[in-house]
């Protein structure tokens, strides 16, 4: 032991392994304190990861919240005739913003030349 270190500064250094002369009892006293600091150490890195996660999400609906309410109204005024042109039902509108809405393949005015659009009969 090192004479200029006091008791209570003694107290301030964790053991490590690799000290001569400890039982196998405070080894394994040793490994089950780092398991569990490590185990500590990993949950409180996924609660502020998560926290984060849940910060950011309520951060972007706020900022896309004006752009979204925006769209949503134009939708609305939109006629049922123009809502087909775009390929939607009225009873769609709410769900535009969903993270799973597939909008149609092909809406209802998309272009095609003439000859393509009709089969002539031969």
């Amino acid at each position: 032991m090192d004479p200029r270190r006091n008791q209570e500064q003694i107290g301030l250094f964790p053991t490590t392994l690799a000290t001569p002369g400890l039982s196998a009892v405070d080894v394994i006293r040793a490994q089950a304190a780092q398991a569990r600091d490590a185990a500590l150490g990993a949950g409180i890195r996924r609660a502020a990861v998560a926290t984060w996660q849940v910060i950011a999400a309520v951060g972007s609906a706020l900022l896309t919240f004006p752009a979204r309410r925006s769209t949503y109204e134009s939708l609305r005024q939109l006629s049922d005739r123009e809502l087909a042109d775009i390929g939607l039902t009225r009873g769609e509108i709410s769900r535009v913003f969903e993270p799973d809405f597939r909008m149609p393949a092909r809406p209802a005015n998309a272009n095609q030349p003439a000859a393509a659009a009709r089969p002539q009969a031969a």
